[in-house]
């Protein structure tokens, strides 16, 4: 899958991420297919964590006058423990990162994304059914290649949806839907989950196969609201 392809369908809502690593069988018999590495990476200031993804070979991607670098984003300690998290900060703007998978990964029966997150603030009338109100402390996209073309699905943590529900975005064409997560707004500790990938998939768009999953990223914003959210993601992976 080119980058070109997948920046063209970053206007509709696609914000992607981080570090892929060979494939590795734990003890538990799960076997990583890739994870967002944070475990390396010690502290990283706002003011520096663009450069830190340069260096790495991640840009985040910008649309005309749509501000999407990271200002705020940081890697930090998590809230409460010694393990690093990426700290998501949003003060009346819009991040992402993006990852394409190349080549893309055969989604088959076992494929889950794993997450373990927490979020403490979020901006307040945010509604993702609606264009000018869908901010969210925290969307993980998961990109597919599929017989109708590319389709994004989003699992987003939003206190204005239950969790396990599907929302669909007001943006045309129809080609992103959200599936809502947990949230721990309220909750102590971290919410640790593990989503499979096809099962989610086939709830959000119906029957149809996901064909192939060509890029995974993080996006978090307050920008339509003008609000400010924050939240920490200490695990990404997928796994089979």
């Amino acid at each position: 899958m080119k980058l070109a392809l997948l920046y063209k369908s970053v206007i509709t809502g696609i914000f992607l991420a981080m570090v892929s690593i060979p494939a590795f069988a734990g003890a538990d018999g799960d076997k990583e297919v890739w994870r967002l590495d944070l475990a390396t990476a010690g502290e990283v200031s706002a003011e520096d964590f663009s450069v830190w993804m340069k260096n790495k070979g991640f840009e985040p991607f910008s649309y005309l006058f749509f501000k999407r670098r990271p200002e705020y984003w940081r890697i930090g300690s998590c809230e409460g423990t010694s393990d690093s998290c990426l700290v998501l900060r949003e003060h009346d703007s819009g991040s992402h990162i993006i990852y394409p998978f190349e080549p893309a990964l055969v989604v088959g029966d076992t494929l889950a994304v794993e997450l373990a997150y927490q979020v403490k603030l979020q901006a307040k009338g945010a509604s993702l059914e609606q264009k000018d109100k869908e901010d969210a402390p925290l969307r993980i996209f998961l990109t597919f290649q599929t017989n109708d073309g590319l389709l994004h699905l989003a699992l987003t943590d939003s206190a204005a949806h239950a969790a396990g529900t599907v929302v669909r975005s007001g943006r045309k064409p129809d080609s992103i839907r959200y599936y809502m997560l947990p949230d721990r707004l309220e909750a102590e500790g971290y919410e640790s989950s593990r989503f499979p990938v096809k099962i989610i998939f086939q709830k959000v768009y119906g029957p149809k196969g996901p064909g192939e999953l060509v890029a995974i990223g993080i996006k978090s914003d307050s920008n339509n609201l003008g609000g400010e959210s924050l939240s920490y993601l200490k695990t990404l992976r997928l796994i089979r």
